[in-house]
C-alpha cells in the first residue's frame, strides 16, 4: 500500500472512532434523559403522605375507588371535590355534613367502631382510610388493599388539619381547593383568635357523659378552643386525657371560667338526658358564666365524631364566634 493510500485508510479508522465515540457518549447521555424521566413519571404516579402516626407512606395517585372510616376523611374528601368514595361506615346516624353520602350508591362497610370486612373487601378498593377508632385492625385492612391511618389530631389541630388536607389534595390533584379551604379556615380561627385574646378571655371545655362531666386540657381532642382560637385555660392542671378528668359541678365554683364549652356525649349516642338539663341545677347557677349565659353547648356531632373535616371545621368555628356576639 502507497503512503496515500495509507493516509486515506487512516482517516477513514480515526472518522469511524470518533462517531463511534460520539454515539456512545450520546446514548449514554440519552439513557440518563430516559433515566430522569422514568424516575418523574413514577414520582408522578404516586404521593408521599403523612400518616397519623407521623409516619410516611406512598400511596398511587388518585385511587379510582376509596373506603373511608374516618368521617373527617369523608367530610374533607366531599369538600374537594373527590368523587372516589365507594364506602364508609352508614351503621347508625350519618352526621349532617356528609348527608351526601346516605345515598344507596355508597356501600355501608359497618359502623365506627365494628367493621364489616366482607363489605370493603367486596368493592375491591384501591385504598382504605382509617382512623383512630380503627386502628388496631390495620393489618387486616392491609390484606384487602394498601391501607392508611388519617385523621386530624385534636392536640395540634391546625398543623395536623393544614397536613392532612394538603396531602389529599396533592393525592387527588385537587391542591388549588385544598389551599383554597386551609387559607379560608385559618382566616376565621385569625378573627376569632383576635377577639378573643383581646378581651384576656378564658374557659373550660367539658363533656357530659350519660349524667358524668369530664374537663379537656388544651392537650386534648378539643385542643383548639385553646390552641387555635385562644382562650386561657381555666385549669392548667386538668389531666391529659383521651376521655378527660371526671370533675363535679363544684368544679366551676373553683374554677371561675369566663366561657363554658360543653360536648354533649348523648346527643350522638343517644344516652343519657340532655346536657342543658344537666347543667340546669342549683350549684351551677350560682356561677357567674351561668348568670351570664356563657355556658355553650356545642355541636357534639362536629366536635366529637366529624372532627378535622372542612365543613365541620367550619362550623365549629362559626360556632364560637357566634357565642362571642
Amino acid at each position: 500500500m502507497n503512503k496515500k493510500a495509507a493516509a486515506i485508510v487512516g482517516g477513514v479508522l480515526v472518522l469511524g472512532l470518533g462517531i463511534f465515540g460520539f454515539t456512545k457518549l450520546n446514548s449514554g447521555s440519552n439513557d440518563k434523559v430516559n433515566s430522569t424521566e422514568q424516575t418523574q413519571q413514577v414520582e408522578e404516579k404516586t404521593v408521599k403522605v403523612t400518616d397519623t402516626n407521623g409516619e410516611t407512606v406512598e400511596l398511587d395517585k388518585n385511587p379510582g375507588k376509596v373506603v373511608v372510616f374516618d368521617y373527617g376523611i369523608a367530610d374533607i374528601l366531599k369538600n374537594l371535590g373527590v368523587d372516589a368514595v365507594v364506602g364508609l361506615p352508614k351503621d347508625g346516624k350519618i352526621p349532617d355534613v356528609l348527608a351526601d353520602y346516605k345515598d344507596d350508591k355508597y356501600t355501608n362497610v359497618g359502623s365506627l367502631k365494628e367493621t364489616n370486612f366482607e363489605a370493603v373487601e367486596s368493592l375491591n378498593p384501591d385504598l382504605i382510610i382509617i382512623g383512630g377508632r380503627q386502628a388496631e385492625d390495620i393489618d387486616t385492612f392491609k390484606e384487602i388493599a394498601p391501607t392508611v391511618n388519617l385523621s386530624v389530631n385534636g392536640q395540634d389541630y391546625m398543623n395536623s388539619f393544614k397536613s392532612v388536607v394538603t396531602d389529599l389534595g396533592n393525592l387527588f390533584d385537587k391542591q388549588d381547593e385544598a389551599k383554597k379551604a386551609i387559607e379560608e379556615i385559618e382566616a376565621k380561627i385569625a378573627d376569632v383568635n383576635k377577639t378573643v385574646t383581646d378581651k384576656k378571655l378564658n374557659a373550660s371545655v367539658v363533656m357530659a357523659n350519660e349524667g358524668n362531666i369530664s374537663a379537656f386540657s388544651a392537650q386534648s381532642r378539643y385542643g383548639l378552643i385553646y390552641n387555635g382560637l385562644g382562650f386561657v385555660e381555666v385549669d392548667k392542671n386538668i389531666e391529659d386525657s383521651t376521655h378527660g378528668q371526671q370533675i363535679s359541678f363544684e368544679y366551676f365554683l373553683e374554677n371561675k371560667a369566663d366561657y363554658v364549652f360543653v360536648v354533649d356525649r348523648g346527643a350522638v349516642t343517644g344516652k343519657g338526658d340532655d346536657a342543658s338539663k344537666l347543667f340546669d341545677n342549683e350549684i351551677m347557677n350560682k356561677t357567674e358564666v351561668a348568670k351570664n349565659g356563657n355556658i355553650v353547648y356545642l355541636n357534639a356531632t362536629n366536635w366529637y365524631t366529624v372532627t378535622g373535616g372542612i365543613e365541620s371545621t367550619n362550623q365549629m368555628i362559626d360556632e364560637i364566634a357566634n357565642a362571642l356576639k
